[in-house]
């Protein structure tokens, strides 16, 4: 039996011969190769996720995989402006274990690319309105002008 060219890259450490390329013989079960040294969860698996060259199996940079405390405190920034990029390494269910019962995700900043966060009346508005109009009538003045009163005598008798 002959192995492809690409089996071939070695490192011999300490007298341990190891393998420093994925062997890209796949196993039926998985699609990790079946010489690949670590296990690594079920389903299938992009090698690109850790893989910077998939060919030699030059792993990504340690600091792709390990966040600095800075990074724990500012990661909302990364987190919302590509979800993808932390669905390469994390499940959701990564997120809802601080999120869900310790620091709750604002809805401005989970939200924060939603049309209608760019609204001055959110879509419950309307339950509140009346609120707001009678705390302060003129906040309703500055944008729909006092000839809306005839509009609020439609519903407010």
């Amino acid at each position: 039996m002959t192995f492809p060219k690409l089996f071939l890259p070695v490192s011999i450490v300490a007298g341990i011969m190891t393998i420093t390329a994925c062997s890209h013989i796949f196993s039926t079960e998985s699609s990790l190769p079946a010489a690949h040294p670590e296990a690594v969860g079920e389903g299938r698996v992009a090698c690109s996720e850790c893989h910077e060259d998939q060919i030699k199996g030059v792993l990504k940079p340690y600091a792709t995989f390990n966040h600095s405390q800075l990074f724990v405190k500012e990661h909302r920034f990364y987190a919302g402006s590509n979800d993808k990029l932390c669905a390469s390494c994390h499940a959701t269910s990564f997120c809802n274990d601080c999120h869900a019962n310790e620091l709750e995700i604002k809805p401005s900043i989970k939200l924060g690319d939603r049309p209608d966060r760019e609204l001055i009346h959110r879509g419950d508005y309307m339950t509140r309105h009346k609120i707001d109009g009678k705390i302060d009538p003129t906040s309703c003045f500055r944008c729909h002008g006092r000839a809306n009163n005839e509009q609020c005598i439609v519903c407010h008798k």
